[in-house]
């Protein structure tokens, strides 16, 4: 399974997500979790399509793939520092950013 980043919305009545985030984190095996982000003003699926996810949840998306993107022929994303791509596949740890 590839690693995996969980952005949940601790307002969501359909799911909870924090259930969800200590099952990934506790029990499932072989999971490498990146992330498991509460934002509790969202909702369900405003993770996806709140106005401000890209500001709030965006960039580090963005982040988590690139620290784990081994292949050699890519562009460095806007952002992104060369040396944290691969760190979490190689068994390094990527700094987060202050609000994660």
């Amino acid at each position: 399974m590839p690693p995996v980043s969980l952005f949940v919305g601790g307002s969501d009545k359909l799911v909870d997500g924090k259930k969800m985030i200590d099952r990934f984190a506790k029990i499932e095996k072989g999971v490498v979790m990146i992330r498991g982000q509460i934002d509790e003003e969202y909702e369900h699926l405003d993770c996806l399509w709140a106005m401000d996810s890209l500001e709030r949840i965006g960039e580090r998306v963005k982040g988590d793939i690139w620290s784990t993107t081994t292949e050699e022929d890519v562009v460095v994303p806007e952002g992104c520092r060369l040396g944290d791509k691969g760190r979490l596949l190689l068994g390094l740890e990527v700094p987060l950013s202050p609000l994660s």
